[in-house]
């Protein structure tokens, strides 16, 4: 099943890493989980939903993720110590249920971008 994220065009790019320093600190002081995670995008016109579906959850890790994407032509976002409470409300039920190294299903933006999200390491 691929899931609608509205609006998705931005679902990490807006919510990249915080300062190294500030990060440190968010990761030793709160209880809100902090996701480090590789996002692939690719143009709905250039790989069918199923297909790409199929290929994102055969992923086991991040690295994984990186080697598909050169595979696909997918873009490529890094998220590093990026706050939950930063990312947009849909995606954080998403992430809390998806697996450390494991895709998220694909998140479509209106028909033009699918989307996944692989947690690389949460604290």
């Amino acid at each position: 099943m691929l899931k609608r994220l509205v609006p998705a065009a931005a679902l990490i790019a807006a919510t990249l890493a915080p300062s190294a320093t500030l990060a440190q600190v968010v990761r030793s002081s709160s209880t809100v989980p902090v996701y480090n995670f590789v996002q692939l995008s690719v143009n709905a016109a250039t790989i069918a939903p199923d297909e790409f579906k199929a290929r994102t959850e055969e992923i086991r890790s991040c690295g994984d993720a990186r080697k598909l994407a050169k595979t696909i032509g997918a873009r490529v976002n890094n998220g590093d110590t990026v706050m939950s409470t930063l990312l947009p409300y849909d995606l954080r039920p998403i992430l809390a249920s998806t697996q450390t190294g494991r895709a998220t299903p694909v998140l479509v933006e209106e028909g033009s971008a699918l989307h996944v999200v692989v947690i690389c390491h949460r604290s």
